[in-house]
């Protein structure tokens, strides 16, 4: 099983730095960590770079709306860039029965008049991406005491902790990577990019994105269903309506 130091020393012999056979400085190694996890926070915030959606639960209290998002948050996970879904489920059903709720933008909660309105569960939520944790907020504000909040969210790959952390990815990303960490200490060392590596560097992000694209249910706004006074018709993409 690899670990860092040897994506360090691979990236550094694509430069041309080390030899084969040679053993990275303890200097080098430590710079190409720093680089690496450079990388890996940049690639957080693309989202066809995270393999992985995880589903979390926390307790949503009665009477209250606004929940944080984040390590030692309400919602106890590291701060994803982006959500999926947030819904909520009811513990006091046998089965324990999951409600979809609405996202609402940051226009359609400025426009609800009454945000403190209450009601038995909650119909939409509201995300505030603050920093270090976010903001999830549930309108109406739930008054039930037998709810969970259940948070969708791609999880992104940590950045690793030491030299001798083993990486434990999907297939793909060992090459992604070498040659993109080699790209970014290129400049550190004075070394060209050459275009093959280049290329090799692109390309390897794109299979892995291409690996990690999900399917996605499509949907369509009701207003754009209705033609004339309140009828409905079926659009055809091939024929049109």
């Amino acid at each position: 099983m690899a670990v860092v130091l040897d994506v360090i020393a691979d990236a550094l012999r694509e430069l041309g730095v080390l030899a084969a056979g040679e053993v990275a400085t303890a200097d080098d190694a430590n710079s190409g960590l720093l680089a690496l996890n450079r990388l890996v926070d940049q690639w957080a915030a693309e989202e066809l770079q995270i393999y992985q959606t995880t589903r979390t639960t926390w307790s949503i209290v009665s009477g209250t709306s606004s929940y944080t998002l984040g390590t030692g948050g309400n919602i106890n996970i590291a701060r994803p860039v982006f959500i999926d879904h947030i819904n909520f489920q009811n513990t006091g059903s046998s089965p324990t029965i999951e409600y979809q709720m609405s996202p609402l933008t940051d226009d359609a909660y400025s426009r609800i008049p009454i945000k403190t309105i209450t009601a038995p569960f909650p119909t939409s939520y509201y995300y505030n991406p603050t920093y270090p944790t976010g903001t999830v907020i549930l309108w109406p504000v739930p008054t039930s005491t037998t709810l969970q909040g259940v948070l969708y969210a791609p999880q992104a790959v940590a950045e690793f902790a030491g030299l001798t952390t083993a990486i434990t990815l999907p297939p793909g990303y060992r090459r992604m990577l070498v040659k993109n960490l080699a790209v970014e200490l290129a400049p550190s060392y004075e070394r060209p990019v050459m275009s093959k590596l280049d290329e090799q560097a692109r390309e390897s992000k794109s299979i892995v994105k291409r690996a990690n694209k999900r399917l996605a249910d499509m949907q369509l706004e009701a207003a754009a269903l209705i033609q004339g006074k309140n009828r409905r018709f079926t659009y055809n993409i091939l024929t049109g309506p």
